[in-house]
């Protein structure tokens, strides 16, 4: 468990959206631009001793969950209070018999990848991620992928109606799935019409929460190395939306170069975190400060010789199902979109809300 989690949260670290820790694009206003979207992540595993369920599905809109399922309580539960309060238990129950069904699917699904690549076996992970995004210019944009083993498997390409695939295992699925043209056509239209019109539903059911602010509170240390390097560390924890601009002043300038950025992470309530780091020479005179850009807050913090070392690492809150359901959707979402930059789409023609 604890192997699966180290993985996720590497894989949330490569990459991310609307997430910036270099400085982001500031529009007219002033503020950060901000990207919305409803995603579905859905994760099997092939042997379930390992202490996670079997099946996972965990729904987000923006960084924050909404709905789970898993093969052990068999039930879509709610995860944020103002889905539960805005949706009836029709709506669950209906979800959660189209969720067993998925259930039944990744496991004969993944059970096939494992015999095609000749895995007889060991641990092995099959991953989809559905979803859309509603751009601040009113454009969307749809996308829906498979992963075997932490890696691509297959990628819907859905203005040509046409699955991409990455091997010669993936070759053969997408030869079985794009013979069934209506299949296509409907995840086409799930994704740029269904989709979109969930997301602007759950947009205004959590609207109290999705456009709060939380201030970023700041902290700066000096740590020094096995080696005997010494380094700056600035960290930016406590805030929301996670847009944010973090770097190191050095003698009142900002210092663009030779610096260590973290990712921006969940802190586990809600709220984000972030780092960065340089080196420096202690033995300098030189004076320095952590700066910090939030929703149109300038703050900067000196640091002084002796500020106490911390770790720039996250922290990960053990024993919590949903932040085990976070770190898993983070991994899936970014596991390797910022290499392929495409879309991505499932075959199966249920809602998938």
């Amino acid at each position: 468990m604890i192997f699966l989690l180290y993985l996720l949260v590497t894989s949330a670290t490569q990459g991310g959206d609307a997430i910036c820790t270099k400085p982001c694009t500031v529009g007219e206003s002033g503020s950060m631009s901000w990207t919305h979207s409803l995603r579905y992540f859905r994760l099997g595993v092939s042997d379930s001793k390992q202490g996670i369920p079997e099946f996972i599905s965990v729904g987000y809109v923006d960084s924050h969950p909404i709905t789970s399922y898993d093969s052990n309580r068999r039930q879509k539960m709610p995860q944020a209070a103002w889905m539960e309060e805005n949706l009836g238990s029709d709506h669950w129950e209906k979800y959660t018999q189209l969720l067993r069904g998925w259930q039944q699917t990744f496991k004969v699904e993944l059970r096939a990848l494992q015999n095609q690549y000749n895995h007889t076996g060991g641990f092995h992970t099959y991953q989809r991620m559905i979803g859309c995004e509603l751009l601040e210019d009113g454009s969307t944009t749809g996308f829906l992928q498979y992963a075997y083993d932490g890696k691509d498997f297959i990628i819907f390409h859905k203005d040509s109606l046409s699955w991409i695939a990455v091997d010669n295992v993936a070759r053969f699925t997408k030869q079985v799935w794009e013979t069934n043209r209506n299949e296509l056509r409907y995840q086409k239209n799930w994704l740029e019409t269904e989709c979109i019109a969930w997301l602007k539903k759950f947009l205004d059911f959590g609207k109290d929460a999705l456009q709060r602010t939380e201030t970023p509170l700041l902290r700066g240390s000096f740590k020094k190395s096995s080696n005997g390097i010494t380094s700056l560390i600035c960290k930016a924890y406590g805030f929301y939306p996670p847009e944010i601009t973090l770097t190191c002043i050095k003698n009142g300038k900002p210092i663009t170069q030779e610096i260590e950025y973290g990712d921006i992470l969940p802190s586990g309530d809600g709220t984000y975190q972030t780092w960065v780091s340089i080196e420096i020479d202690p033995q300098s005179k030189d004076h320095y400060s952590c700066q910090v850009e939030h929703n149109d807050l300038l703050k900067i913090l000196h640091v002084p010789a002796e500020s106490k070392t911390i770790s720039p690492f996250v922290e990960i809150v053990s024993g919590l199902t949903i932040i085990v359901l976070f770190l898993i959707g983070l991994g899936i979402f970014v596991y390797r979109r910022k290499q392929s930059g495409l879309r991505e789409v499932s075959y199966i023609s249920t809602p998938v809300n």
